[in-house]
């Protein structure tokens, strides 16, 4: 499976009154995955704080999750998270790379592991909460509004994730 040459998802963040309204995107798969390699290229414009772009497998209630998640108010940093479900999951940040360049990312799904790269390099290994229910492979791109995950929002600016390249193989 893959998809042609771009894939634009956009993010918008509007205030009215003491609320903060976010327009995001969502493009999910419809067919549904297990066990595989799951490779794609992204990158953000107007990286912000308030935002949160991601690469991800997931199943109702967290019952198979697998994250590539790139937050708005850390700009050079990716969250790889798998979970199975809502309370058992493995998280690790890995910083070192700017969300506004293009990069490979790619994730390894086997039974006793999942591992994630970031432009060919072996990045993150998680041996605990290993799902195992199939899930469809989605991009969103999201708004937040939190002092944590994801930060304040920033309204005014259009933010864009350009995805080049999605390809799944057993």
């Amino acid at each position: 499976m893959s998809v042609g040459s771009q894939l634009v998802l956009t993010l918008k963040q509007t205030r009215n009154g003491s609320q903060i309204l976010s327009s995001g995107s969502e493009v999910a798969t419809k067919q549904t995955f297990t066990y595989g390699t799951f490779e794609f290229t992204s990158r953000v414009a107007n990286v912000a704080s308030g935002s949160v772009a991601s690469g991800f497998l997931y199943a109702t209630n967290s019952v198979t999750e697998i994250d590539m998640e790139q937050v708005g108010n850390k700009p050079s940093a990716v969250d790889c998270t798998n979970w199975k479900g809502v309370s058992n999951f493995q998280d690790t940040e890995v910083t070192g790379y700017n969300q506004g360049n293009t990069h490979t990312f790619k994730i390894v799904w086997r039974s006793t592991y999942v591992d994630w790269y970031v432009d060919g390099k072996l990045v993150v290994h998680h041996t605990s909460a290993v799902p195992s229910a199939p899930a469809p492979f989605l991009f969103n791109f999201w708004g937040t509004n939190k002092s944590t995950w994801g930060g304040a929002a920033t309204t005014g600016l259009t933010r864009y994730m350009y995805i080049s390249s999605f390809r799944y193989t057993k």
